[in-house]
């Protein structure tokens, strides 16, 4: 069975004819009908009754068909897969983001880069603190968006607006009513919400922990702010996160003095010690373009 045989019984179901396939596949309808008849004797059916005026598929070749116009679909993938790579593009970009920005600008971005180059894939890894550098770091990832970029790294970075943060207790604790007085020592045995650092073997980072306090260890941003909506403990989120959370009254920012709203540098990452393909420089290019939501207004 070659799939030139496939390519013939598709044209047949689609045009109705012998005559009318031979013709859209250039070919005379004497050897498309020979090809048939061989195919049908290999798998041992029959694909088509030839008592009527068209040819009609049998419950047989009606199931044969089916499978070969998916594998027909299969085959001109990979053709357009193969021409996709021999014209020098990617067959995959790997985009590693930190857990803090904004998906949604990203994804925009990635809609664009998608409809360009179709047969690119796209790799999404969402991580927290270190761990966007240490995908970077160790080649699983191409581009990073890093809120732990030090300058010290041998990479090309692109400065991107930062990341706002508050500090945010449940609306329905006692501490929400002292928002603008409330000290750091007050919530010293409240229980601090942490994301954890996805870094497997680089040093874990730690941003906005007091070591006093009780911990709540958690892998994401999304489970953090879902506890501290739910009425338990406190701690840093970015305001995008929760601003809605505050404006419904579900979340108190605490304003006084000890709890300052706080910028997290965002930065565009990539080693430019490696070659770079044209997919991935567009996608470097798109996302240097991209802006956040306003996360500083409330």
């Amino acid at each position: 069975m070659t799939l030139e045989q496939l390519k013939y019984l598709k044209a047949i179901v689609e045009t109705g004819s012998f005559r009318a396939a031979a013709e859209s596949v250039f070919r005379s309808q004497s050897s498309l009908s020979i090809s048939i008849q061989k195919l049908e004797q290999e798998l041992g059916i029959t694909l088509f009754t030839r008592d009527n005026y068209r040819p009609e598929l049998t419950d047989a070749g009606r199931s044969i068909y089916q499978k070969a116009d998916a594998l027909l679909e299969k085959s001109n993938e990979i053709v357009s897969l193969a021409h996709h790579l021999a014209s020098g593009y990617e067959s995959e970009v790997r985009l590693a983001i930190s857990g803090i920005v904004p998906v949604e600008p990203i994804i925009g971005v990635l809609n664009q880069v998608s409809t360009l180059f179709p047969q690119t894939r796209i790799q999404m890894q969402i991580e927290n603190l270190g761990g966007t550098m240490e995908r970077l770091i160790d080649d699983d990832a191409d581009i990073a968006i890093s809120d732990a970029f030090d300058l010290a790294h041998n990479f090309e970075s692109f400065a991107l607006p930062p990341i706002s943060f508050v500090t945010v207790v449940p609306s329905s604790s006692p501490w929400a009513a002292q928002a603008d007085t409330i000290c750091e020592s007050d919530l010293g045995y409240e229980t601090l919400i942490v994301v954890r650092d996805t870094s497997n073997h680089s040093p874990r980072i730690s941003k906005g922990i007091y070591n006093d306090s009780p911990q709540w260890v958690v892998n994401d941003f999304a489970t953090k702010q879902r506890i501290i909506c739910s009425g338990k403990g406190w701690g840093r989120m970015p305001l995008h996160l929760v601003k809605n959370d505050i404006q419904d009254n579900r979340l108190t920012k605490l304003t006084s003095p000890d709890f300052k709203l706080l910028q997290a540098p965002i930065h565009l990452v990539r080693n430019k010690q490696r070659p770079v393909g044209p997919v991935e420089e567009t996608l470097w290019t798109l996302l240097q373009n991209m802006t956040w939501p306003e996360t500083n207004a409330l």
